[in-house]
């Protein structure tokens, strides 16, 4: 356990992940993925539809608000396979917009990490909804031309030097994790009327600092490039990676007052015609080299290959189980529309 602090073990429980030799029907059709950017490679959906026949349609998701918003107006009923963050996953099971976990399908679990091989938070009511496949922070990125040395701090996207130049992700539930961290909040998921209040009054004060908001890497990426943008607090990794990729001299950081880390799962939609295509698309990307090249080309964490270069883990206060996911929309509503 080199890699993974003692406060991400403290949260994986004992649930063994079977890998079955049970015989599974031959699935056929289709499988559709609503899926973040990076997790449907072309070079993995041309692998995977050559090797079992199966077409992958996919559709990207830019952040959990949307997400969640496109399962609830089909009730699950347009997608097989969803990866939600553990801090999402009950809100998806609440509402019965995900099945549980087939163990006996997954016939790839054998190829996680000793960490990642249970998972408390994605296990409610003796049931499980989430196989862990990627993990990563929500960082900042920041102009390295700006800044030659990385911020020490987040409060330097409340500096006044710096308005209009930054940007921030439009994510309710994690913006105001992200705020809480920032005031030093111990518990940043689940908060007091006290600490909701302070947390309001801090985002007021960053959108008043703020060129925009954006959703997804593609808008965040996008508005960098086309403003003089010099700190973003990102959906991750990725963000730097893609800057960086147009030309950009960014660095991607981890301030002194942490970062929330995630990690996506794997899951079943309750509304699926076909489990079986389904589980086929888990098991192919739960190998070890689809986790190594997803880590090579996106700057994520694997939960099959213990990735190179991302020793912050120790750093970050991994995503729990909100205590009110409405009220922080209702929160995050009244601090977009505020002035």
């Amino acid at each position: 356990m080199n890699w993974m602090s003692r406060a991400v073990a403290a949260s994986l429980a004992t649930l063994t992940l079977l890998s079955s030799a049970a015989a599974v029907a031959q699935p056929k059709g289709e499988v559709r993925l609503l899926a973040y950017e990076g997790y449907a490679d072309p070079a993995w959906v041309e692998e995977f539809e050559k090797k079992t026949g199966i077409a992958v349609k996919v559709t990207y998701v830019g952040g959990v608000d949307e997400q969640i918003a496109k399962m609830k107006a089909s009730n699950g009923k347009d997608y097989d396979v969803v990866t939600i963050d553990t801090a999402s996953l009950k809100a998806y099971a609440d509402q019965k917009l995900i099945a549980p976990i087939d163990k006996s399908k997954l016939t790839s679990a054998g190829n996680l990490l000793p960490d990642f091989r249970g998972m408390a938070n994605a296990t409610f009511d003796g049931a499980t909804y989430g196989v862990p496949w990627a993990w990563g922070s929500l960082g900042m990125v920041y102009d390295k031309k700006t800044f030659p040395t990385a911020p020490e701090s987040w409060e330097v996207l409340w500096d006044p030097k710096y308005k209009g130049k930054v940007i921030s992700l439009d994510d309710a539930n994690n913006a105001i994790n992200f705020s809480a961290i920032v005031l030093g909040i111990k518990d940043p998921f689940h908060l007091t009327d006290a600490q909701f209040a302070q947390v309001k009054d801090k985002l007021i004060a960053l959108k008043r600092n703020l060129l925009t908001y954006f959703a997804g890497f593609d808008e965040g990426t996008t508005i960098w490039t086309e403003n003089d943008v010099v700190l973003m607090f990102s959906m991750g990794e990725l963000a730097a990676i893609n800057l960086q990729k147009k030309g950009f001299d960014v660095g991607y950081a981890i301030p002194k007052e942490g970062a929330v880390g995630w990690l996506d799962n794997l899951t079943v939609s309750a509304g699926t015609p076909n489990p079986d295509a389904a589980y086929a698309w888990i098991n192919f990307v739960l190998q070890k080299k689809i986790g190594a090249d997803m880590a090579k080309k996106f700057g994520y964490g694997s939960t099959t290959d213990a990735p190179e270069g991302m020793d912050y883990a120790s750093r970050l206060i991994w995503a729990d189980n909100p205590e009110d996911y409405t009220r922080r929309q209702a929160i995050w509503n009244e601090v977009k529309a505020a002035e």
